[in-house]
């Protein structure tokens, strides 16, 4: 029964029912009572026998339900009833929202990938992350809170300066928006789990430090009345300018339209996100940026690399085979087909390089061959297989795993395994409409090193680079300790370790054995041994039974043309990269599918609309047939995206 919310028999109040207690058992007992396990006489001897107890608050029975009544609409009634005497709800306050672009760099081991998969729980995407950090600091405000949002009658978030061009509602009329969706959110580039950047950029809007309210003040103004409401082209574009402004009280003394004379600086959102963000997660720079202005379409040229130590690879022939690739070609078979977001595969790489401690292999569109640049400089004169180098790859846009593709072919060619003619003959998609099959080359060494805007200029804080740096010095230091620690295990065993030459020998004669093995499978035929392995090594014998282990090394790569290391652009867990592995031409190959039987396939198998493929079909149609565009209109479209921007001076 609900517990008396009078007195007690010693005549104090009862502390249960100001704790709800009373109400829960009532709730309980009515349950109860309702599916019939107990008896309106139980439950009355029950409340008589409690009320006899000493010490006990006295109880009153249920009231009873009235025919055709529930507990739950008994509580709806009561829920309503304690609504309207609590008043009006409280209505959200408004804050002034910018349209800014975050440059930043991250990390990308620990992640999931950058962008986020909203629902899912394994996601531990760096985009989750940076919003978790936006609406822990309030910077990422709610829909009802953001007093530049409007909404047109299409249900989009459109600028608060073009609210005169449409009929829109603003402020709590948004509810049904996200904040992400409210914020126009854009990204410059979506990379894949495992992948860095150094410089990643990002735009939308963000709570400002001004208030809406805040008036324009003039040097000689006294006070605000008359003044202007501050526009956005008056604020300050970066966090060190402070502007002199009338903005409330922040303890109003009866006068809800007092002013107060203020200085304010922007936020420092670089400083403030990188307080919460983890290490691996740093803020660089920000500044203000036009309403139409995205990350994505507004970008003029992206920027990557990709990281390898030089191994035994041929870089000549890699950048050889990277100046073909110079120029607007179709990379459909470079790159993992999405056919439900693009059917355009035509690209343009602008240039490239293939960089070493000695040289600098460069490859322009502009130019017919590689050119060769010496490293003046270079701390190494003598090549080494440890020599770390990068190719850099620049164009405008990029498909979907187009840079490990590239890459995974690069290495193809710098083992040799293939020519350079190679990226010719994929780019003749009528003789080759189809891609063969190859891997794609690992995402440790990969990073978008950079992102370009015609029109955009980026602040930065001294401050802030100060604690970036510290964070990325530490970074560097924990991996050159930790690489120089085995470095030095390496090169003590190779010094310091002796083998048997039987074993040695016995080693290559199974590697050659497997290896021979496999080439009569795929060659449905017998190869005889020629004794070609065994001269080679009665040639290289040494005097002794034993032999230091770094000439054994030495003698196993010579003869059998396989390196104690994975191949570049392999990750640890890639299978058929064994010693004895035989490499099958990629022409030889099998190929998947190409991209006019995919389509059908889509269409075909989407005419059953419980099926997965009837939602890939849904997206095919929504994203390329009724988004689909003229040349003419693709062109108008990015000539203005591209004319978008924003200045931090």
């Amino acid at each position: 029964g609900v517990l008396d919310h009078g007195t007690n028999h010693n005549g104090d109040r009862s502390a249960a029912t100001a704790n709800g207690v009373g109400d829960i058992a009532a709730n309980a007992l009515r349950l109860l009572i309702e599916s019939g396990k107990v008896s309106i006489d139980d439950a009355t001897a029950a409340f008589k026998s409690v009320q006899n107890t000493k010490g006990a608050t006295p109880v009153k029975e249920p009231a009873p339900l009235k025919k055709n009544e529930s507990l739950e609409s008994k509580n709806n009634s009561k829920t309503k009833n304690k609504n309207k005497q609590g008043g009006k709800p409280k209505v959200p306050e408004q804050f002034r929202t910018r349209h800014v672009a975050l440059q930043f760099s991250y990390d990308g081991t620990d992640f999931t990938g950058f962008a986020e998969n909203i629902g899912k729980k394994c996601d531990n995407s760096i985009e989750k992350v940076l919003f978790a950090a936006l609406q822990k600091t309030r910077l990422l405000v709610s829909p009802e809170e953001n007093g530049m949002l409007v909404i047109d009658e299409d249900r989009k978030v459109v600028d608060a300066e073009q609210t005169e061009k449409y009929n829109g509602k603003s402020g709590g009329e948004s509810s049904t928006l996200s904040a992400r969706t409210a914020s126009r959110y854009s990204r410059c580039g979506r990379t894949d789990k495992g992948v860095h950047a150094h410089g990643q950029v990002v735009a939308l809007y963000l709570r400002s430090a001004f208030p809406l309210s805040a008036r324009e003040a003039g040097p000689s103004d006294d006070d605000a009345t008359g003044n202007n409401l501050l526009e956005e082209e008056s604020l300050p574009k970066n966090s060190l300018d402070g502007l002199e402004c009338f903005v409330p009280p922040k303890k109003s003394k009866g006068n809800d339209d007092a002013l107060e004379r203020k200085t304010i600086t922007e936020f420092n959102y670089p400083r403030i996100l990188n307080n919460l963000l983890p290490p691996s997660i740093r803020i660089l720079g920000w500044c203000p940026v036009s309403s139409e202005f995205s990350a994505r379409f507004s970008c003029s040229q992206r920027t990557y690399r990709y990281f390898f130590p030089r191994r035994n690879l041929d870089l000549s022939a890699m950048a050889q085979g990277l100046q073909y690739m110079m120029g607007r070609h179709d990379f459909r078979n470079f790159c993992k087909m999405n056919i439900e977001q693009v059917y355009n595969f035509e690209r343009v790489l602008k240039n490239g390089k293939v960089v070493s401690p000695q040289k600098v292999y460069v490859t322009s569109s502009e130019a017919e061959s590689v050119s060769i640049q010496e490293v003046l400089d270079a701390p190494v004169i003598h090549f080494s297989p440890h020599d770390l180098c990068h190719v850099e790859i620049v164009g405008q846009a990029f498909l979907w795993h187009q840079i490990r593709c590239i890459m995974s072919i690069l290495f193809n060619i710098g083992r040799q395994y293939e020519s350079p003619e190679l990226v010719q003959q994929l780019f003749d998609v009528k003789t080759n409409p189809a891609k063969p099959s190859y891997g794609l080359a690992s995402d440790t060494g990969l990073v978008l090193q950079d992102c370009k805007f015609g029109h955009l200029d980026l602040g930065r804080t001294v401050q802030n680079l100060w604690g970036v740096t510290k964070t990325l010095e530490q970074r560097w230091e924990t991996h050159a300790v930790s690489a120089e620690r085995a470095n030095d295990e390496l090169e003590s065993l190779k010094k310091e370790t002796e083998v048997r030459w039987t074993d040695v020998t016995d080693f290559v004669q199974q590697i050659a054995g497997d290896r021979r093995k496999k080439e009569q499978k795929r060659n449905n035929g017998i190869l005889n041994d020629d004794g070609e392995i065994g001269r080679a090594l009665e040639e290289r014998a040494p005097m002794t039974d034993m032999i230091l282990w770094e000439s054994a090394i030495n003698i196993i790569q010579d003869v059998l043309g396989v390196c104690p290391h994975q191949p570049n652009g392999s990750s640890n867990s890639k299978k058929g990269t064994a010693e004895s592995s035989v490499h099958v031409p990629l022409m030889e190959r099998a190929k998947g599918t190409t991209y006019e039987e995919k389509v059908k396939s889509v269409l075909r198998e989407g005419a059953d609309e419980n099926s997965y493929s009837s939602k890939r079909k849904q997206r095919y149609e929504e994203n390329i047939i009724k988004k689909r565009k003229t040349s003419q209109e693709d062109k108008a479209f990015y000539d203005h995206m591209l004319r978008q921007g924003g200045s931090s001076v």
